[in-house]
């Protein structure tokens, strides 16, 4: 008897076991080829969303009803409840699109996903949300006090803002456009920023992702400013790039939610078409080019616990190669200071060159919540308009990070 009670109970098991419960789905407003699946408790295993075949989904338009195979799964954020769906096209958009219904049938499950229509996923989802570093931000401010050993206490500003739209009249299929602006203070003994970046930005997806590839980005700064805060550097700019995402690595099947964000490269490539217009040394009124080379990294552990919820690293590398003399101030050929033995930083002079540009900075930030925490810093480099190359230092401060949802961020050329 106990041997037939046995039985019956593993045939049953698979009707016994909680369905599956897709709450919410929608369309990527970046890439239209890129769908968001949500999943209610219990979170569904990999086993069961990760082939393509398992999902069928159909778009709706004015010219009638066909079915969009998925290429491929992405559980890389599972461990959130989300699921993203790869498809072989683009969803059409606006206005001739209606709606998109997803089913996922696998071995045990046949659910219908919540349909996608004007109501929900196909108008893009909340303009601002939070964010968890600095990797996906749109508004971004980290600030740190260094204390230096017999010399003067170092601020350290590094923060940027921006917001993009698409054009009027589409979702973003047409590219996007909108503003955004940099600050920087490096190496100063006053909380006082010396580099601002600020230019408009056209932005468009230019391909589709693949296994390891992401879909490229076109950025085109298409007018620009870069000043320092007593405004006696003042450089006009105009400057297309490209971002390519690339993984690294295949994200496994069994990937654990808390590996966030997955290891990413960001190779951006372009060029910087700059007009000198007020400078203390450099010649002014002539157009000059600086070719522009970069790589970001970022790769994060993100438990989510009380009072400890990411660890990340993220890590930037850019060049830039002017071919013209531009400005630069090198603390190595500062003037003593008679009265201490020591360099007098403030005092470094001007000088001209065209040797490369190069910037690294590399971050390791521990967040106590999704939108704030503190962060340990190493930098090398100058940035323009000034230049002002600094050699090896380290930092420690807070952190605040929002988000707009958007790539935008690409436009900033660093995590």
């Amino acid at each position: 008897m106990k041997s037939l009670l046995m039985a019956v109970l593993i045939l049953c098991l698979p009707a016994l076991a909680t369905p599956l419960k897709p709450v919410n789905a929608s369309i990527d407003p970046i890439d239209r080829g890129h769908i968001f699946v949500l999943f209610d408790n219990p979170a569904p295993t990999a086993a069961s969303v990760d082939q393509p075949g398992y999902w069928l989904v159909y778009e709706t338009t004015k010219g009638g009803s066909r079915r969009v195979e998925v290429e491929r799964v992405d559980i890389s954020d599972l461990g959130t409840k989300q699921v993203g769906l790869y498809l072989v096209r683009k969803i059409a958009p606006p206005p001739d699109i209606k709606s998109v219904a997803i089913t996922l049938a696998n071995q045990t499950d046949i659910v219908a996903v919540p349909k996608v229509d004007s109501t929900s996923g196909i108008k893009p989802g909340p303009e601002v949300i939070e964010s968890t570093n600095k990797t996906d931000s749109d508004i971004y401010f980290n600030g740190s006090y260094t204390a230096v050993v017999g010399g003067d206490p170092v601020y350290d500003i590094d923060a940027f803002a921006g917001y993009m739209r698409a054009i009027p009249g589409t979702d973003g299929t047409y590219g996007r456009i909108g503003l955004y602006g940099q600050v920087r203070t490096k190496m100063s003994t006053v909380a006082d920023p010396n580099s601002f970046l600020n230019y408009l930005v056209y932005q468009k997806v230019i391909w589709h992702s693949t296994k390891y590839v992401q879909a490229p980005v076109f950025n085109y700064r298409f007018f620009g400013a870069e000043f320092d805060r007593t405004a006696k550097e003042l450089n006009l700019l105009t400057s297309p790039t490209i971002t390519i995402p690339i993984l690294p690595v295949k994200v496994p099947s069994n990937v654990s939610g808390k590996i966030d964000p997955w290891p990413m490269f960001n190779l951006t490539v372009g060029a910087e078409f700059v007009n000198v217009r007020k400078s203390v040394l450099a010649p002014v009124g002539d157009w000059h080019t600086r070719g522009l080379a970069g790589m970001n990294f970022a790769i994060g552990y993100t438990p989510k616990k009380n009072g400890f919820y990411s660890l990340k690293l993220t890590s930037s590398w850019q060049v830039r190669l002017p071919s013209a003399p531009e400005i630069f101030y090198d603390d190595k050929f500062a003037p003593i200071d008679p009265s201490t033995g020591k360099k007098n930083v403030k005092k470094t002079p001007p000088m001209l060159g065209t040797q490369p540009r190069h910037f690294l900075d590399t971050k390791v930030s521990y967040n106590f919540s999704s939108w704030g925490g503190v962060t340990f810093e190493h930098s090398y480099g100058s940035l323009p308009p000034i230049f002002f190359k600094t050699d090896q230092t380290f930092a420690v401060g807070l952190s605040l990070t929002l988000k707009q949802g958007d790539y935008g961020r690409y436009s900033i050329l660093k995590p």
